[in-house]
């Protein structure tokens, strides 16, 4: 998958392309319903397949105070789009100037930079100066110009619509198997191993230091199940999300021990996925109390790894 941060004229480099415009926070299966259009109609037609959406939310740049924390980094997004099949991603910076775009411009620049022969999009996208520009008013563009325009149902999950909003509270709320199903896939976090204190590994469980993003959905704090990806090489283990209160921790950050393995992995990027929640944190009047509450944790996380 090629991926352009800046518009440039795709059309002069790629054939019969079909766009997929949304935000896409998440790629949940209501975004990859939109996303597979494209992808299909590329396949059939021989030609290119794009992902049209932005490395910011739009809100950062309209109103920082209302952004939402985001579902996946920019790096696992351009991954999942990749698995799914997308030629190209076109991720650009959501700019106040952008956003004074009105919705004919707007179209214009589709038209300059992409010339699509298929645009898909969801029920609710909106685009242009106040979102003004409508489903509608790309349909009635593409009657103009000489491109298909897909706009695909809302998707529902036994009876919810599926929606980043409620990924996010459902992550945020720790209920990671119920998220599983509206993302498509396991919630993940994927972040650089820093220097810790090293107490795990006095007690017999080394575990590997995650500082978190504060921009992204974290699982409320607790003790997980969790699938550990080093590069192409798959572990399981337990993670812990929290302050760790039994030593007076401050800052929020998780704690992953990683069964079966030794090793150095400061400054490696891990990505971890959330298998199952075990328990809350909590905190223990003793050393000997955590150790045996961890033995525990990880003989209760093992009914999920699938070794």
């Amino acid at each position: 998958m090629k991926i352009f941060t800046q518009i440039t004229n795709l059309a002069q480099q790629f054939p019969n392309i079909a766009v997929a415009l949304g935000t896409f926070d998440g790629v949940h299966i209501g975004h990859q319903e939109v996303i597979g259009k494209a992808v299909a109609f590329a396949k059939k037609s021989a030609g290119t397949s794009v992902v049209f959406t932005f490395s910011n939310h739009p809100l950062s740049a309209i109103a920082p105070e209302y952004c939402p924390l985001q579902l996946m980094s920019l790096e696992s997004r351009a991954n999942v789009l990749e698995k799914i099949g997308v030629d190209v991603l076109l991720t650009i910076p959501f700019t106040k100037e952008f956003l004074q775009l009105s919705p004919d411009e707007f179209i214009t620049l589709l038209l300059n930079e992409l010339a699509p022969k298929l645009v898909v999009v969801g029920p609710n996208y909106s685009f242009g100066n106040k979102s003004a520009g409508t489903p509608e008013m790309l349909k009635q563009a593409g009657l103009r110009h000489g491109f298909e325009v897909e706009v695909e149902p809302v998707v529902t999950l036994n009876g919810v619509v599926v929606s980043s909003t409620y990924i996010r509270q459902l992550i945020t709320e720790g209920k990671v198997n119920e998220a599983e199903k509206f993302l498509g896939r396991l919630v993940s976090l994927s972040g650089t191993v820093v220097p810790g204190e090293q107490r795990g590994r006095k007690i017999g469980f080394p575990t590997a230091n995650i500082e978190l993003q504060t921009n992204l959905a974290v699982p409320q704090d607790g003790v997980y199940a969790v699938r550990v990806r080093i590069g192409a090489a798959v572990h399981y283990g337990v993670a812990n999300i929290g302050v760790n209160p039994t030593f007076s921790g401050r800052k929020r950050r998780m704690e992953v021990h990683i069964m079966n393995f030794s090793g150095n992995l400061y400054q490696e990027t891990l990505e971890v996925e959330f298998l199952a929640y075990l328990r809350l944190e909590q905190s223990f009047d003793s050393v000997e109390s955590l150790k045996n509450q961890i033995a525990r944790d990880v003989k209760a996380a093992q009914q999920y790894f699938t070794i």
